[in-house]
């Protein structure tokens, strides 16, 4: 059985704690400011490329992709592979 060692509450405490207070501070630097529907859904235009494409992968990835993928690499060999060429460039063509 795996039981957390209290270095481990701490690690996590001390993200938690960075984590909030650099939300506390963006909140607070944007609460003054006018915003609307396209600064929440552009990021008011500061978002650069890599952070765009990093965000479409991310979110790309899930269950599948570390059991079912896995599986079917270990079945099949690297053929599984030629799928998730053609995801990214599916992404790409979405991210136009």
């Amino acid at each position: 059985m795996n039981v957390l060692q209290p270095a481990d509450y701490i690690v996590f405490l001390i993200y938690f704690v960075i984590v909030t207070a650099y939300g506390m501070y963006i909140y607070r630097s944007k609460k003054n400011a006018v915003t609307s529907s396209n600064d929440y859904f552009l990021a008011e235009g500061s978002l650069t490329w890599w952070a765009i494409g990093a965000s479409l992968i991310a979110s790309n990835i899930s269950a599948e992709h570390f059991i079912g993928m896995s599986g079917s690499g270990f079945a099949i060999g690297l053929a599984i592979a030629s799928y998730e060429w053609m995801s990214a460039a599916t992404l790409i063509v979405v991210a136009m």
